[in-house]
């Protein structure tokens, strides 16, 4: 571990942080003695590591994580467009999590590692890859370094239709082409047992080559016969039957949120977005249905309107089902070169409108 002799006292006294964590990702019976959670050792983490990167092994500690710009902010931390120093080929986005608050940040710090060293080291096409978790002493912070992708949804929509005014047909297969890449994501984070929580824009990735990943798992929960007990995610993604509810949480409710994530894109705007948040609410969860838009085909309306169904049992029962669908099955596993092209487009634009 890295010390000097000028900051050898300070060092000692960041020592003392905390490594033995709450893991609040697992389901907590009711009537256990006062309801205490497991715990997840954050004790093998360091402030140094050892790393696989494109075919070479790199060694590095975190007073060699050099911040290029802020990517990314959330409730939990921030996000940063890192890179080592004397390497400036090796880029990370590394997500900065303090440790020294035990409420939210530290639910997020834990169960968002956790996830990602269960999820993120099997390199899968739609998931964001995991490097390496460090510990900075000196700021209290789990630091995870993760791959880096272009931009984000959120970023990526309003350029595709401001800019672009995409073509019925355009914009039908960006959304099945979404769709599958996130549905699989799902499906395999439902293979380790595990439940999103928080799909939206934000929490997708797109790259250039026409690939969407699902990242943050910092409210990821774990499946106890395929429901999740804990209570977690955006209000406007949330589904009807977990609005002013205490009900489980499954993957259906992931579904919704992926249904009004798609929604949103195909129309460019969130659903509702000029209501109140209690407004909002209030309709989602007292028979409000998607006016999906007509531009769209067939079988991609179909998609919508199945995974926005307003009775949980009415969704799809397993990931495999929606990829059985019409509008999954079309859909070539490669992109067309004129994808490719115009997701590049909006890339370019999303960075040139994007502060350093």
């Amino acid at each position: 571990m890295y010390s000097t002799s000028n900051d050898s006292s300070r060092s000692a006294k960041r020592r003392k942080l905390r490594l033995m964590c709450t893991d609040l990702t697992c389901d907590i019976e009711k009537n256990s003695d006062e309801n205490i959670p497991n715990k997840y050792q954050l004790s093998d983490i360091k402030d140094s590591c050892q790393i696989e990167y494109n075919g070479q092994f790199i060694q590095f500690n975190v007073q060699q994580l050099k911040t290029i710009k802020k990517i990314g902010e959330g409730n939990f931390g921030i996000v940063t467009l890192t890179q080592l120093e004397h390497r400036p080929d090796v880029i990370f986005a590394c997500k900065k999590m303090t440790l020294e608050n035990h409420g939210n940040n530290s639910y997020s710090s834990e169960s968002d590692l956790k996830a990602m060293r269960t999820v993120g080291n099997d390199r899968h096409p739609h998931i964001v890859h995991f490097y390496a978790a460090l510990i900075d002493l000196i700021e209290g912070q789990l630091i995870i370094c993760m791959e880096v992708l272009d931009t984000s949804l959120d970023k990526f929509y309003p350029i595709l239709h401001s800019c672009f005014k995409p073509t019925n047909i355009v914009l039908d297969l960006f959304i099945r082409r979404l769709a599958k890449h996130i549905v699989l994501a799902l499906d395999y984070l439902k293979s380790k047992n595990l439940i999103h929580r928080d799909i939206k824009p934000q929490n997708i990735l797109v790259g250039r080559q026409s690939i969407f990943k699902l990242c943050d798992f910092g409210i990821c929960g774990t499946l106890k016969d395929s429901l999740s007990s804990t209570h977690r995610g955006s209000l406007r993604y949330l589904p009807p039957e977990r609005l002013g509810n205490v009900c489980t949480y499954g993957t259906r409710s992931d579904m919704w949120a992926l249904g009004m994530t798609l929604f949103e894109i195909s129309q460019g705007h969130l659903p509702l977005e000029s209501e109140s948040i209690m407004s909002f609410m209030y309709q989602i969860k007292n028979g409000w249905e998607p006016d999906v838009p007509l531009t769209l085909s067939q079988s991609t309306r179909d998609l919508l309107a199945i995974l926005l169904r307003h009775d949980v049992n009415q969704r799809p029962r397993y990931y495999s089902n929606i990829l059985s669908m019409e509008s999954m099955i079309n859909i070539q596993d490669n992109p067309s070169q004129d994808e490719i092209v115009l997701i590049n487009q909006i890339i370019d634009l999303v960075l040139q409108k994007t502060p350093e």
